[in-house]
């Protein structure tokens, strides 16, 4: 609950930081200019830091703390740490040096001034990574220790930081402002996290104190899962790289697309997979399978009890929620349109992005990242193809459902080869859990509908507040329908959350099975 609440408040102050870009720039050259100058510095830090958090560290350091000694695991953070750093910053120099040459292959359909801000922006951002890597490998030993709270605030802070360069710089530094904007946010985002890592004892020193085969068991389980997440980077490359041949603004309008859907996905999925990660490690070194099947497949119906009403709301409210979020200063109504548009292609691929951080996880914590590695190469690949053969027919449009398709096919190839590792996924209990989500969110749509039309004849849609007054009443209704209907079909997810929420709960296994302990919904 920590995550995810912190997440909403990230994912707010992330939609903020976008009303102010679309506010000052519109989904124009410019912020076509500043997404596409995020993609390298972003391709390194999720290469190499998310590689081996994600991958590696969590479960190698945990298990140095349920094996050997806290010790033993400060020392392999710290031998991690410095390692990441120096492979980063020599990354990142080369970014610098090296972007003139480079960007120009990202951005193929870029020329005169706006690629030359394109370049500045890469070459003063290659700062980030460096940030993020010491940052994130902090996190790293925050989240083994199953300390949430500073680890949650940091992404908050990393979106203050840039809407303090939207704000702030860009009036007298121009566009070059937002770039510094982010490393002052990655540097925030550090920073929050150093008095809780020195409060658990952890101390840097200027070593690498490797144990005896600890960095090859490091770069086995992280080198395949940055191939993975290549994987995801290129999708976003194809993106970049096809938008800049497309109509002004395209790169930016899928930008902000994502982003909208990336907002549920950080509250609800990346938030209970990562709460959940620790455990399911532990599960993992204890040899506790059936209560790692039990915590997974619970965690995942959490996840789909609140994904599955999202996923409709947004689709029948796309509109209102572009037009409340961005339609200001800059961002006119045909940039909303083409927005929501894009947005709704993309929606149908929501319960996918946000299951995909669990089950991938499911396979880390077992030690295999060979899988969802090859998996991700399938949807990247199909992803590439399909966006290249939909692109100069749709537009963005077509770019959002090459991705959405691409990511369906991701999530149902984890899904089966899991089902098949783990000899089930407990399901019967999700497949009557669906049932009743997809009813009780079937009603919920049909009120959201009702509500709309209204709110619309008492209101001025011309307005901002009546935009938001229509989003705001349908949007609630739509949300007590859905949990009033849950309710009345008992949904079990609906009694678990709120039996959870308020204290400190047993997991319940059937009888004669070891139990856990729960702080709040999942540890």
């Amino acid at each position: 609950m920590i995550l995810a609440v912190s997440s909403l408040a990230s994912r707010l102050v992330g939609l903020l930081r976008e009303r102010a870009l679309t506010t000052t720039f519109g989904a124009g050259p410019e912020f076509d200019a500043f997404v596409a100058a995020f993609r390298i510095p972003d391709l390194i830090f999720n290469l190499i830091v998310v590689g081996s958090l994600s991958a590696a560290f969590i479960p190698l350091f945990t298990d140095k703390l349920v094996k050997d000694s806290r010790q033993a695991a400060f020392d392999f953070a710290l031998a991690t740490l410095n390692m990441v750093t120096v492979v980063v910053i020599s990354l990142s120099l080369a970014l610098a040096l090296f972007a003139p040459w480079l960007m120009p292959l990202i951005v193929p359909g870029f020329t005169g001034d706006q690629l030359r801000v394109t370049i500045t922006l890469s070459q003063i951002m290659a700062w980030q990574p460096i940030l993020l890597a010491v940052s994130f490998i902090l996190s790293g030993v925050l989240n083994s220790f199953k300390r949430f709270v500073v680890y949650a605030v940091a992404p908050i802070l990393y979106n203050v930081g840039i809407i303090i360069g939207v704000v702030a710089f860009v009036p007298f530094m121009g566009v070059a402002g937002v770039g510094w904007g982010v490393v002052l946010g990655a540097a925030l985002h550090m920073l929050i996290q150093l008095p809780s890592v020195l409060a658990v004892g952890f101390r840097w020193r200027p070593q690498m104190p490797w144990a005896p085969g600890d960095a090859r068991k490091l770069w086995r389980l992280m080198l395949p899962r940055a191939v993975g997440l290549a994987a995801t980077q290129v999708n976003l490359l194809i993106v970049t790289i096809i938008g800049s041949s497309l109509a002004a603004g395209s790169i930016a309008v899928f930008h902000l697309a994502n982003n909208i859907q990336a907002l549920p996905v950080g509250i609800f999925g990346i938030a209970f997979a990562q709460a959940a990660f620790p455990t399911l490690a532990e599960h993992v070194a204890h040899g506790r399978q059936r209560m790692l099947v039990t915590t997974l497949s619970r965690t995942f119906r959490y996840i789909m009890f609140f994904i599955v009403p999202i996923s409709l709301f947004f689709f029948l409210l796309r509109a209102q929620i572009v037009r409340v979020l961005f339609g200001a200063g800059a961002f006119d109504w045909e940039d909303t349109i083409l927005t929501f548009e894009t947005f709704g292609w993309l929606i149908m691929s929501i319960f996918a992005q946000a299951t995909i951080p669990l089950l991938a996880r499911a396979f880390y914590v077992q030690q295999d990242t060979k899988t969802p590695v090859g998996i991700s190469i399938i949807s990247m690949l199909l992803n590439i193809v399909l966006a290249w053969g939909l692109a100069p027919r749709m537009g963005v449009q077509g770019l959002a459902l090459a991705f959405s398709l691409a990511a369906l096919v991701h999530v149902f190839l984890l899904l089966g080869f899991l089902h098949w590792r783990l000899g089930g996924f407990d399901d019967r209990r999700v497949l009557v859990s669906l049932l009743r989500m997809v009813v009780a969110a079937i009603v919920a749509g049909i009120a959201v509908q009702l509500l709309k039309y209204p709110v619309a004849s008492v209101v001025n849609m011309q307005r901002l507040w009546g935009v938001l007054t229509q989003l705001v009443v349908a949007g609630g209704g739509g949300v007590a329908t859905y949990l009033g209907i849950a309710w009345l079909l008992k949904s079990e997810e609906l009694k678990a959350l709120r039996k959870y929420m308020p204290r400190q709960a047993t997991l319940e296994l059937p009888s004669g099975t070891e139990t856990s302990r729960f702080d709040g919904l999942i540890e």
